[in-house]
């Protein structure tokens, strides 16, 4: 296989995984603004139905069918004329001509509008035919009885004024009028109501998708190249625990059968990725993100019990001083944790049931004071000869300082992506405020892939909920009911 063919390939999947995104965007839209399109059509429907059943007028109609035939002169008796009535085919097609003339004639009207003594026929007349001669007088107005009288009048006045035209006529009458007792015409204020809401709705699904395809977030691998042109490290599932069955354990870690095969080979392919991304030396390695709940800690941590069960001395290191999360996450009490072996700034945990190590670090009431370039420098200098890789934990880029001072005492610096939820400008301006302090980035990790079609296809997933605060006024976890952890 040529590389042109290859090269086709290539884009020919791409095109397909992005179809498979935007249908997803357009699911979650729809999901997300169902009320929309429901409220669309409810509005239109109900304004087209009230406006139609307002504006609509009854019409009431009257019908008479019937033969016509000519006279004419065929015999002489005693001096005197004979007449006969007859139609031949000349006379039927002279007929079928002008009878609907006549029939809307002004001398036909005029005739109308005096033996009823109306100023004006108060119901329209049509007249039709077919080629037998037969012919069908249809009345319609608003008033029933009015209708009806304006019809007789048309048939007793027809021969009157059609003898001008085609001699003198007699009309056979076939079915007789009657006087209508319903309304000929409905409102369709039921049918002009459901069409408007069928438009409403998809004036609202126009909507969704406009909003769909306009969503500027991270869904695919290859949006993390395309958009933040930064490599992509690997993708995490979300993971679903059963809800009937409350006596498993629903732990979201690396350690845990129970999390599911996708969610653990993920990870064993992140923990190789990294392994191989890293130079001789390079053994401090941070994680972290843009916005709060995005899964660093939950990323960074499964990384570290990964690397531990490969036979790797791992130093895990809670950094995130404001929002310490680590320790609950593994299941371990804070406390145990703080009566372990403690040297001077932080407390370390020997974690035999995890192969790794925690460190917690102290603030003394001065989270400045802890968090700073050079302490924080001097801490993991201190400790990272003791272990192959120090994974540190760190608040969210950009929104203290905490993290950037973390970066300069970093070898490399890992970046969780929540799929699908943090807009892309943002994710570039916490990657620039990371590059900005001459760390090397690994890569992004895309977090919480959601399963099937609707989460473009990346297997089971994790589902863990949970606010994320800081204080000091900057918590994005207030913007949000829910987030992962």
């Amino acid at each position: 296989m040529n590389k042109s063919e290859t090269k086709k390939q290539n884009t020919d999947a791409i095109t397909g995984k992005q179809i498979v995104v935007y249908f997803s965007d357009f699911l979650k839209g729809l999901k997300k603004f169902w009320w929309l399109v429901v409220a669309l059509a409810v509005l239109m429907g109900s304004y087209k139905y009230y406006t139609t059943e307002k504006a609509y007028v009854p019409y009431y109609t009257s019908k008479a069918t019937f033969t016509v035939s000519t006279q004419t002169n065929t015999s002489s008796v005693n001096g005197i004329s004979a007449y006969s009535f007859y139609y031949d085919s000349a006379t039927v097609n002279q007929l079928i001509k002008t009878f609907p003339y006549i029939m809307r004639s002004n001398i036909l009207r005029d005739a109308i509008c005096e033996d009823l003594d109306l100023p004006a026929v108060p119901a329209s007349i049509t007249a039709t035919s077919d080629s037998s001669n037969m012919f069908t007088v249809t009345a319609t107005g608003t008033d029933p009885q009015v209708t009806y009288d304006v019809l007789v009048s048309a048939i007793d006045n027809y021969p009157a004024a059609a003898k001008y035209v085609v001699g003198n006529v007699k009309l056979n009458m076939i079915t007789s009028p009657t006087v209508a007792t319903a309304p000929s015409n409905t409102s369709g204020a039921v049918g002009a109501g459901l069409k408007s809401a069928v438009f409403g709705a998809l004036i609202g699904l126009a909507f969704v998708f406009f909003y769909a395809i306009q969503r500027k977030t991270i869904k695919i691998k290859s949006d993390i190249v395309a958009r933040l042109n930064c490599e992509a490290l690997g993708v995490v599932p979300e993971v679903s625990f059963k809800k009937h069955n409350k006596a498993i354990n629903r732990s979201v870690l690396f350690t845990n059968p129970n999390a599911g095969n996708s969610f653990m080979e993920s990870l064993r392919v992140l923990r190789n990725v990294v392994l191989h991304s890293l130079n001789d030396g390079e053994k401090v390695i941070m994680g972290t993100s843009t916005a709060p709940g995005e899964g660093k800690t939950t990323v960074i941590t499964n990384l570290a019990l990964a690397l531990g069960a490969y036979g790797k001395n791992i130093l895990l290191v809670d950094a995130d001083i404001r929002n310490p999360s680590v320790a609950k996450l593994l299941g371990v009490d804070t406390d145990v944790v703080k009566h372990s072996a403690e040297t001077g700034d932080y407390f370390i945990a020997e974690l035999p049931q995890y192969k790794i190590s925690l460190m917690v670090l102290k603030n003394g009431g001065n989270i400045h004071k802890a968090m700073n370039s050079k302490n924080i420098k001097q801490l993991l200098n201190s400790v990272k000869d003791s272990y192959d890789f120090v994974l540190v934990d760190t608040p969210p880029c950009g929104l203290v300082s905490d993290t950037m001072f973390v970066a300069q005492a970093s070898d490399a610096a890992l970046y969780v992506v929540l799929q699908d939820t943090v807009r892309i400008s943002r994710i570039q301006r916490g990657l620039d405020n990371l590059m900005s302090t001459n760390t090397k980035i690994l890569g992004c990790v895309i977090n919480g892939a959601a399963a099937g079609v609707s989460g473009y296809g990346y297997g089971t997933g994790y589902k863990t909920y949970g606010k994320y605060g800081y204080g000091y006024g900057y918590s994005d976890a207030k913007k949000s009911k829910s987030r992962r952890i």
